[in-house]
């Protein structure tokens, strides 16, 4: 049941975000749409942070390899050969 809740609370998030860009095109006055962005955005971060302990220590490690993979190949520092290595492959080997 945790970890159903975190999920749910992580999609929700992530579609939280995906409505962000859409904000600007609202018909809409310019206050309106910075009171919705705000609130947009501090619902999304909640829902993110929420969802972070439900989802226990493997989804932070995951998150944060995932980070570092994509962080190190775009600034040069990790070759795609070596991205098997990260901890979240799960590539075993037999």
């Amino acid at each position: 049941m945790r970890k159903l809740i975190g999920y749910s609370l992580l999609i929700i998030s992530c579609l939280t975000w995906a409505v962000m860009p859409v904000i600007p095109f609202l018909s809409i006055t310019v206050a309106q749409k910075a009171s919705w962005a705000t609130a947009v955005f501090v619902f999304a971060e909640v829902t993110w942070w929420l969802a972070m302990p439900l989802l226990g220590k493997e989804i932070v490690e995951y998150s944060k390899a995932a980070w570092r993979r994509v962080s190190g190949f775009f600034s040069g520092n990790i070759e795609p050969s070596e991205m098997n290595d990260l901890p979240f492959n799960d590539k075993k080997d037999t």
